[in-house]
This record gives structure tokens, sequence and C-alpha cells, in this order.
């Protein structure tokens, strides 16, 4: 790999992560111009957008295992003898509960939306 590649792969790591074009020239090791030069190139700006994509997903499945967690914590404070605990656990499930549905009967309301627009 030449030189110029690394260093555009270093940038397309920093971009990726979610780092400023400063920040990524910087770890580079080229001058924020060379970045934004970069940036105008299709194949590069590609790059970035996959490894932000994986950054994303990875984030999400991270997410996903500390929520079973938080799910069980707040499962195991529902039980606590001291009824303090018992409420505010008991009040943040709920209100998590209603949040999702809201948000399942968005998605629900949009994809019907876009059903519909397909069709015309």
């Amino acid at each position: 790999m030449t030189q110029n590649n690394t260093r555009k792969s270093k940038a397309i790591e920093a971009l990726g992560v979610g780092l400023s074009v400063s920040e990524a020239s910087s770890q580079a090791g080229v001058s924020r111009n060379t970045v934004y030069r970069w940036l105008d190139d299709g194949d590069f700006q590609g790059a970035v957008s996959e490894r932000q994509k994986s950054v994303l997903e990875q984030v999400e499945k991270r997410l996903s295992g500390l929520a079973l967690q938080g799910l069980e914590t707040l499962e195991d404070l529902m039980g606590s003898e001291n009824e303090n605990i018992k409420l505010r656990a008991s009040s943040a499930v709920l209100s998590r509960f209603t949040e999702i549905l809201e948000v399942l009967g968005l998605e629900g309301r949009i994809e019907a939306l876009e059903n519909d627009a397909n069709k015309r």
C-alpha cells in the first residue's frame, strides 16, 4: 500500500468514527485541504460512508446487549423490598414501553404512507 493510500485509510477511519475533518487530517498526517479534496472523490466518500455504517452497526449491537441488561436490572429492581425503588423501576419500564409503542405506531404510519406513495 502506498503512503498516500495509508494516509487515506487513516482519514477514512477517523471520519468513519465521527471525528472532524481537522482531527482526521491530523491523524492522517495531511492538511485539512487534502481531506476536503479527498471528500470530493466519490470512492473516498463511499469508503467513509461504509465505515460509518459499520461503526453504527457495532454500536447498535452493543446497545442491544446493554438494553437487555438494563431490562433485567429493572426487572430485578421491580422486585425490591424498597417501595420507592419499585415505583421508580416500574415507572421507567412503563415510560419506555410507551415510547416504544409510539415509535412502532409511527413506523406503521410511515410504512403505510410509503406504500400509498409507491402505488401512485
